[in-house]
């Protein structure tokens, strides 16, 4: 699950600067306020992610998380697809920073959930896991981006991220426990 919503992130976010240029005409140093935008936005996901994991629980935290971070990866594309670079600025903006907070918003709850799963001795072991999926899945976002932009172009990168993350998000409701739990 950790890797393919790292997959989905990456596969965007190793490429972003030649989208940003391709979409919205962003090139240069103004490549770096957007990113400065993202990462902001990132920590202030890492921040309201323990927040409302303490307040509602791992298991919504993921399903407001997960959901929210493919629809504002598909609307990259659909920014691109449907506007033109000028029109196409604000929502590409609206939907980094978007990104950045429901990105790393999920993390806190999956790392939560994991330490449920195993418990509080073996939360080191778990933890090490997770983040080693988690480098696996932004190396293979930037192949799978790689891939992406030989064969249909960038402007579908966020297509493809948030087809992982919708992925990543099946795969936690085929696996979450409460599924399975009697009513």
């Amino acid at each position: 699950m950790t890797t393919l919503w790292a997959v989905g992130g990456y596969t965007v976010y190793t490429y972003i600067a030649p989208f940003l240029a391709t979409v919205v005409d962003i090139e240069g140093t103004h490549i770096g306020y957007v990113l400065f935008c993202w990462g902001v936005s990132a920590f202030v996901g890492l921040f309201l992610g323990g927040v409302i994991n303490d307040k509602i629980g791992a298991r919504r935290a993921i399903l407001i998380a997960l959901p929210s971070m493919a629809i504002a990866l598909a609307s990259l594309s659909v920014s691109a697809a449907y506007a033109t670079p000028s029109r196409a600025l604000l929502p590409v903006l609206a939907a980094v920073a978007l990104w950045g907070m429901t990105g790393w918003g999920f993390f806190p709850p999956q790392q939560a959930r994991l330490i449920g799963i195993v418990g509080l001795k073996n939360a080191p072991i778990i933890l090490s896991l997770n983040g080693s999926f988690q480098f696996l899945g932004f190396s293979l976002g930037a192949a799978l981006g790689s891939a992406t932009l030989a064969l249909v172009g960038v402007s579908a990168v966020g297509w493809v991220g948030a087809t992982c993350v919708v992925a990543s998000l099946l795969l936690f409701l085929v696996t979450d426990p409460r599924r399975r739990a009697p009513a």
